[in-house]
């Protein structure tokens, strides 16, 4: 019989947040994370419709617009990097193993996932020069030593959000400009603040003065794809206890629709759900009837629920986990007599493809033959050796 290969990485494990349940220290109990989420949304202007849909982020800017209908749950996200493997990339349970795939990413956000990569050229030096003429407004100060670490949140909400029945077409590009900038926050959170990386500035700009595409031209889903998992690596490493919570940066919509679709844990009750006569305008997906839908939340799921979901997680048996949401019984609970949106299903051929998923520096690699359940297929015990990196391009 031959050798069972050696499945985790000795660093990655002796590092890993499990430890703290482990080894438990009594009087520093393992912290929830914090979540750098958008406090006040940004409506969507109509003028913008047409370059949302064409490049593939419309539905995904509906939820980013729809704060009210949505409450980011620290609590949970925290519990599932807990359950997560960088060296699988998948997360584990008493019953198998789960992890976010293309698939997910098409059926709840329709974001591309084929295309030209999210990788940004070499960053000019002069990029805040260049944002503040793009935009005819000077970039703030920032408050921190050194050059800025990206175009400020908050700035490009305040200044651009309204636009005016008579703006000229140049000045509608600005503020074009600067919603994308906004939405790529919101889409790839990171740790250097309130910011949105300059590496994201340029596929912004070449949006905003590029002809509008017959199909979207650039893979934002695999990118998607490849931040949340970077993000769940890095958190599963953050350990020390500091006065501080350490930061948790991954999509929080995506990840936290993704749980609610798979997992009981830390699902809120939907007592009056959204039918598809009441979803509005824009592309609708799979996660629209959760988004929509009035929902009892409990009231302490801000900070006190993490102590309790772990136990739930650790007790999960295999009957509570929807191992395949997307069966046709749920997309006629979802889209009733209506059609799915062929945004949801337009890059199904690359859903189960094996390679790197890129963002910007990321190199993530997919395994999705390790969730063969996700697709509604028989799953291998033992699953495949995972694909790996080197450590080097890992970080």
């Amino acid at each position: 019989m031959a050798e069972m290969p050696q499945l985790l990485n000795g660093y990655h494990d002796n590092h890993h947040r499990c430890q703290l349940f482990i080894n438990p220290n009594h009087e520093n109990p393992p912290q929830t994370f914090r979540l750098r989420t958008v406090k006040t949304p940004w409506s969507i202007e109509n003028r913008f419709l047409e370059h949302l849909e064409a490049y593939g982020f419309l539905h995904f800017a509906n939820i980013a617009a729809r704060r009210g209908s949505f409450t980011a749950d620290p609590s949970l996200l925290t519990s599932l990097v807990d359950r997560w493997r960088p060296e699988t990339h998948t997360f584990h349970f008493r019953s198998g193993e789960l992890a976010p795939t293309l698939k997910d990413v098409s059926m709840i956000t329709a974001l591309p996932i084929r295309g030209v990569p999210v990788v940004h050229p070499r960053v000019s030096p002069n990029w805040p020069a260049d944002v503040s003429a793009r935009l005819r407004l000077e970039m703030p100060i920032s408050d921190r030593s050194g050059p800025p670490r990206g175009v400020p949140h908050s700035w490009l909400r305040i200044n651009f959000e309204i636009l005016s029945t008579h703006a000229d077409p140049e000045t509608t590009k600005r503020h074009l400009f600067a919603y994308l900038l906004w939405l790529f926050g919101v889409m790839f959170p990171n740790s250097h603040g309130d910011v949105v990386l300059p590496g994201l500035i340029y596929f912004a700009a070449k949006i905003v003065d590029e002809p509008l595409p017959q199909n979207p031209p650039y893979n934002f889903g695999s990118a998607l794809l490849s931040h949340t998992y970077r993000g769940l690596c890095d958190a599963t490493q953050k350990t020390a206890f500091t006065s501080k919570a350490p930061l948790l940066c991954v999509s929080y919509e995506f990840l936290q629709l993704w749980s609610w679709e798979y997992l009981p844990v830390g699902r809120p009750q939907i007592v009056e759900p959204a039918t598809p006569y009441n979803y509005g305008e824009g592309v609708v997906t799979m996660s629209t009837r959760s988004m929509l839908g009035r929902k009892k939340w409990s009231t302490k799921i801000a900070k006190n629920c993490y102590p309790i979901y772990h136990d739930q997680f650790e007790l999960l048996n295999d009957s509570l986990i929807t191992w395949n949401p997307w069966t046709e019984a749920h997309i006629d609970m979802v889209f009733g007599s209506q059609h799915m949106p062929v945004e949801c299903v337009r890059d199904s051929a690359f859903w189960m493809t094996r390679c790197n998923l890129l963002y910007l520096w990321f190199v993530e690699p997919y395994n999705p033959d390790r969730v063969m359940r996700q697709f509604g297929l028989y799953q291998d015990i033992p699953p495949p050796v995972p694909r790996c990196i080197d450590e080097e391009t890992h970080k």
